[in-house]
């Protein structure tokens, strides 16, 4: 018998394997040693006894280079000096959020970082959600997250994050085995979510027309020969979507599995590292970003469009053209598990569809690019709306500068008016104040109505809630006719509130502002023409006017008619028979007031709201339809107890059964576009007062010698409140009004992302990652 000496050295340095297993074969008989290395013990000795014949040597471990040798023994004994090769692989991505892939690599055997989080201190990748379409040769409607591969230089450059796998050598650097494998995949975070290779891209390099091997297309995992990649191997990544219904998190996991089978045998992992990634948020717009691009309909409107225009030149803000009556008929791409199909909702045929608002929302994504930038993108959501807007959505405002994102598409979502953007809205910074403490909402808060008739569908709000930025609050918007939160209310800025939480004013819509307005002036103006065009004649000096109508009728009236007891041109809509101008009023000022009020209510409970923040603005309702559930009114849904039954839904509260859903009978002056120094109004048409000379520096003979009641109250109260947006007023009564709509309905924007940093005064607020801590 024999010794056979092994003195075996681990390389110094720093990696985070320490053990090895060497089995020596000799005449059929194994011997097993497995030393462990610390940095204090780099070599370890052993003796083995052996007789003679042949022996073979194998040396093994997790990131170890395996050995095997072989020899014969004669009777001496043998010495065997060896120094064991390290190398393994590991996974990079840009954790740290500084626009560069980490260095340094995560914990062998777990996921790096335990959780994704935000704030100053957060870590976890962000990827970006790629639907913009930079790609030339995409089928129409596809954006560029929505095929297998990276579509051109500034997808490749902007668009995709980069993750690495890195080959860490230390000592000798001798080939890596044939058969080491390395198992990529893509992983859940929240059991219950859709596979995350739904939602999340890799590709197999970071160069253009890269593609993809795991996704959607190719599945889950992939596995890979390790001996082919160098020292780093770099790859794309990309968010199929924003985190939403069945993605609520929008995060996953990708792992890096590797298989050394002389340890764990051909399919087994040996060693694994994993890293946390998460899709970037969508972030709706609100008024207090600069309008940069306006976007209105050609739908036979030219006198409105021209009037726009002027208002949004003075204004800086650029008027794009949508033409959805000419736009191709597209169909809308959605993912099926694993391929790309049509929605069955699309492509539309093609039409007017003047409604810009109600297709799309406005918003914006950003995360941290390569290089050390920052990148963002303006997103339109794409709401549960199927009209022939989407085509021109699709075919056009998809480009490579502005993404679109649908969470409806292909979902088994019905069909409302709620569904619409202008029933969509995002509030100014705003903060909440408790007995245990202040909640700041830092982007503001969606709101958006959500009740018994007007609905958001589920996917859209799971879409809302999952971003977790800008927490909804829901609003009752059964009492309007087509059910949208823009008829009701909107933001304007102010920029001398008092912090940053409180640089804005609420403007509501209010039928008691409008009447206490028409008390106070009928003694001196009693016969004011209300919603009648004036015009000026400069040959008499003297005002004729034109009545406007609704449909065919014709609702020209004056302020003595309205505080009257006549009969209403308009027929009740529950019965085709009249209704006077004393049930409308009452119904206005005890019905509608009591629905807009408790709506404002709901406002005082989602953030710090006072009656000094709210400007109302005069604007009178009038009935559309009634609801008919063929049950009988509920004693609460009354408007008066002391008025015997529903008086023909006139004592009703507008939403609720047997009662009315309405619309604006003046124009709706809340459901403006509001710009950068000015506000586009509706020209409400309410009271007009002849006053010649009244203001010989205005734009038109009209207005210098004559005002609309109206329009000066809404004036005087904003500029008392210390607004200084100037409001441009625009007739948009036969284009949008006479259709329950108005400017705000019809146009739609991009803006500038929210500069937190000015508005906060610190730098974590720069970025929407290090503003929000969760």
């Amino acid at each position: 018998m024999a010794q056979f000496s092994l003195r075996l050295s681990a390389p110094d340095g720093n990696y985070p394997f320490d053990s090895v297993r060497v089995s020596l074969t000799n005449n059929n008989r194994q011997q097993v040693w497995s030393p462990t290395f610390t940095p204090l013990a780099r070599t370890q000795n052993h003796n083995f006894v052996v007789s003679d014949g042949d022996w073979v040597l194998q040396i093994s471990g997790a990131g170890f280079v395996p050995y095997r040798e072989t020899g014969r023994a004669t009777g001496d004994n043998i010495a065997k000096d060896i120094t064991q090769a390290v190398a393994y692989f590991t996974l990079h991505t840009d954790r740290n959020r500084d626009g560069t892939v980490d260095v340094a690599a995560g914990s062998l055997n777990s996921i790096t970082p335990q959780a994704i989080t935000f704030g100053t201190n957060g870590v976890g990748a962000i990827i970006p959600v790629n639907c913009n379409r930079d790609g030339t040769t995409l089928p129409a409607g596809f954006a560029d997250n929505q095929d297998k591969n990276v579509n051109g230089n500034n997808d490749r450059n902007r668009d995709i994050a980069h993750l690495q796998i890195k080959l860490v050598q230390v000592g000798a650097t001798p080939p890596i085995p044939g058969n080491w494998k390395i198992r990529i995949s893509l992983k859940n975070n929240i059991f219950g979510n859709a596979p995350a290779n739904q939602h999340f891209r890799i590709f197999d390099g970071v160069a253009n027309n890269s593609s993809e091997i795991l996704g959607p297309e190719t599945g889950f995992e992939k596995v890979i020969d390790a001996s082919t990649l160098g020292q780093t191997n770099s790859y794309g990544m990309e968010a199929i979507r924003f985190a939403g219904h069945r993605f609520t998190g929008g995060d996953a996991r990708i792992v890096l599995e590797v298989m050394q089978p002389e340890v764990t045998g051909p399919s087994v992992r040996t060693y694994w590292y994993g890293e946390r990634i998460v899709a970037a948020r969508w972030i709706g717009n609100h008024h207090l970003q600069t309008s940069t691009v306006l976007y209105v309909a050609d739908a036979g409107n030219p006198s409105f469009r021209t009037a726009l225009g002027a208002a949004a030149l003075a204004d800086g803000v650029t008027v794009n053209l949508a033409d959805p009556a000419n736009a191709t008929p597209t169909g809308v791409p959605y993912l099926d598990i694993n391929t790309w199909r049509d929605d069955p909702d699309s492509p539309l045929a093609n039409g007017d569809d003047r409604w810009l608002r109600d297709t799309i929302v406005s918003g914006y994504t950003a995360w941290p690019g390569n290089n050390g930038t920052v990148e963002e993108k303006q997103v339109f959501m794409k709401t549960f709306r199927l009209r022939a807007l989407q085509n021109w959505v699709y075919e056009t405002l998809l480009s490579a500068n502005v993404g679109i994102t649908y969470p409806a598409a292909g979902s088994n979502d019905h069909l409302n008016d709620g569904n619409s953007g202008g029933n969509l809205g995002v509030t100014p910074p705003v903060k909440k104040t408790t007995n245990t403490g202040t909640t700041e909402y830092l982007y503001g808060r969606i709101y958006y109505g959500n009740n018994v008739y007007s609905r958001v569908n589920a996917t859209s709000r799971a879409f809302f809630d999952a971003q977790n930025m800008q927490t909804a609050i829901t609003l009752d918007t059964d009492w309007l006719s087509v059910g949208h939160v823009d008829e009701m209310l909107t933001f304007v800025p102010y920029a001398a509130g008092a912090n940053a939480f409180k640089k804005w004013k609420l403007l509501i819509a209010s039928p008691k502002a409008a009447y206490d307005l028409m008390v106070t002036n009928q003694g001196a103006h009693g016969a004011a023409k209300v919603m009648q065009r004036p015009t000026w004649n400069t040959g008499s000096s003297t005002f004729g006017y034109t009545n406007l109508r609704i449909g065919a009728t014709s609702v020209a009236c004056t302020i003595n008619d309205l505080l009257g007891n006549g009969n209403a041109p308009l027929a009740n809509p529950g019965g085709n028979v009249a209704y006077t101008y004393a049930q409308l009023r009452n119904w206005n000022l005890n019905g509608i007031e009591e629905v807009i009020e408790r709506n404002v209510r709901l406002l005082k409970n989602a953030f710090d709201l006072v009656d000094t923040d709210i400007i109302r603005v005069p604007v009178i309702f009038y009935p559309c339809h009634q609801i008919r559930e063929y049950r009988p009114t509920l004693i609460n849904d009354l408007i008066s107890w002391r008025v015997r039954g529903d008086d023909y839904g006139f004592n009703v509260l507008p939403g609720k059964n047997n009662g009315f859903r309405t619309g604006a009978l003046t124009a709706d002056m809340p459901n403006m576009f509001v710009g950068n120094n000015s506000l586009y109004v509706p020209k409400p048409f309410g009271p007009w007062i002849e006053a010649p000379g009244h203001d010989m520096t205005a734009a038109t003979n009209e207005d210098k010698n004559g005002y609309d009641l109206f329009e000066q109250d809404l004036k005087t109260k904003l500029a008392t409140a210390g607004v200084t947006h100037t409001c441009v007023f625009i007739d948009d009564w036969s284009e949008y009004h006479v259709a329950h709509g108005e400017i705000h309905c019809g146009t739609n924007e991009l803006r500038t992302p929210y500069d937190g940093q000015t508005a906060f005064g610190a730098p974590r607020y720069t970025d929407w990652w290090t503003a929000v801590d969760a």
